[in-house]
């Protein structure tokens, strides 16, 4: 069983407090998906899920489908 991993990164196109509660609604349906953090203010978010379940490509597909491209800034592996 692989560790979870926790990834950071921008978020284009979040405009207001109400888009980073969509996109927080639509990641929290992911499966393996066990904690995120979207924050419009600084278009940032983070995303930990279980690489098990699910990749970084998936969770970056479901954002950018929902319209909002993200780039990784950054990624670590956490016990």
């Amino acid at each position: 069983m692989a560790a979870n991993q926790r990834v950071v990164f921008a978020i284009r196109g979040l405009e207001c407090a109400s888009c980073a509660i969509d996109v927080g609604r639509a990641l929290r349906k992911v499966p393996g998906i066990t904690e995120l953090n979207i924050n419009y203010v600084i278009n940032k978010g983070y995303v930990e899920f279980d690489p098990d379940k699910i990749t970084w490509d998936a969770v970056s597909k479901a954002l950018s489908d929902r319209g909002y491209p993200v780039v990784k800034t950054r990624g670590r592996r956490t016990l």
